[in-house]
């Protein structure tokens, strides 16, 4: 598995931080096939085939930490990009 790592900054408070990313678990689950489940309350942890996330809520940030398979090693730029601009977005 290749890892990849990644910090969003936010000025929020962790419950609303959650409540922001929750509201659009449903859609990541929808859209990309991924289970999406909260391990506590400021952990999310989604998985899918070739990838494995865990995103940590905390006071001031979002710390992503995946795991991606074989098949999704090519599109680890990407998958990168799209995760800090669509968080950002989220966390604004």
């Amino acid at each position: 598995m290749n890892k990849l790592e990644v910090d969003i900054a936010h000025r929020l408070s962790r419950d609303e931080a959650r409540s922001r990313i929750d509201r659009v678990t449903e859609k990541l689950a929808r859209d990309f096939s991924a289970e999406c489940n909260w391990d506590g309350g400021s952990r999310l942890v989604v998985r899918r085939k070739g990838l494995q996330a865990y995103l940590d809520i905390a006071d001031d940030r979002v710390h992503v930490d995946m795991e991606l398979g074989l098949f999704m090693r090519p599109f680890a730029g990407t998958i990168r990009a799209g995760i800090v601009k669509q968080l950002a977005d989220i966390l604004a």
